[in-house]
């Protein structure tokens, strides 16, 4: 009768152990943005110059803007806390951002083709956690493509949305 007893404990207590570590899991794959309770570090500095970025972007009168949710302070690209001169590139023109990422990536302070092909792999964990789908701006080459239109340049997959034949890039 104890030996029964003794067994059911064990496995009452691996079953909660099981419960606990499939909780915390789940809970990690989708925490990606601030509704997960956690407080977002912010860090807000004004730089004033003429010159560039660490990230190549040229700006006369730039506020940077660093927030960080589950990635690190210093994995956060350079943010803007608007479009330069008011007007944002076209984010959906990149493979795989389409409108709703766009939107995620402006409400992160993120505007123009530059700021992303100035992005590092540390960066790219950054947008991962931030956006909520980790691992697509490597994937789907985000910084490359970025560099090409960066330039005035096109790729196939821009000009296909410039002619309206891209769905996931038309603004509803």
């Amino acid at each position: 009768m104890l030996e029964i007893a003794s067994q059911m404990i064990l496995c009452l207590l691996l079953a909660a152990l099981l419960g606990f570590i499939i909780g915390y899991l789940f809970g990690k794959m989708t925490c990606g943005n601030d509704d997960c309770g956690h407080e977002a570090d912010t860090h807000t500095t004004h730089e004033s110059h003429s010159s560039h970025t660490p990230q190549g972007i040229a700006s006369s009168e730039v506020e940077t803007t660093t927030v960080a949710d589950a990635a690190p302070i210093s994995a956060a690209p350079a943010i803007l806390s608007g479009p330069r001169n008011g007007i944002k590139d076209n984010l959906t023109r990149i493979k795989g951002i389409g409108v709703k990422i766009d939107r995620q990536l402006n409400e992160a302070g993120i505007y123009h083709f530059d700021q992303i092909a100035g992005w590092t792999k540390e960066n790219m964990r950054w947008a991962d956690s931030t956006l909520g789908f980790p691992g697509r701006a490597e994937r789907e080459s985000w910084v490359e493509q970025a560099k090409v239109l960066a330039q005035g340049e096109e790729t196939e997959f821009s000009k296909r949305v410039d002619k309206g034949e891209v769905a996931s890039s038309k603004k509803s």
